[in-house]
């Protein structure tokens, strides 16, 4: 689970962002260099991970080699959507920090 929350002053802490995909994608996140963004990085603004979750769409996108990757039943699409998905939320809620489960 990848969340983004923000803390407005005044207000309690939202989720303003939330995803979650399939257990197994490590060795992929690991390849395209996102594993540090997505699982080490509780407390960091999401402007700070953005870039390296941007680089790794680019790789996971280009890349069909990556496939052999996946756990079985997984398409390489899934991992991209869920991706671009994080890549929008970082960009949309730069200043939200981040919490991952």
């Amino acid at each position: 689970m990848f969340q983004l929350i923000r803390d407005d002053e005044g207000f309690p802490p939202a989720v303003v962002f939330e995803d979650s995909t399939t257990p197994g994608l490590v060795p992929l996140w690991e390849a395209i260099g996102v594993y540090d963004a997505l699982y080490n990085s509780d407390g960091r603004p999401a402007r700070e991970v953005a870039r390296a979750i941007a680089y790794g769409l680019d790789k996971a996108s280009q890349d069909a080699a990556l496939a052999k990757l996946m756990p079985p039943g997984v398409s390489q699409s899934e991992a991209i959507r869920f991706l671009e998905n994080v890549n929008r939320g970082c960009n949309t809620h730069g200043a939200a920090w981040i919490q991952t489960r």
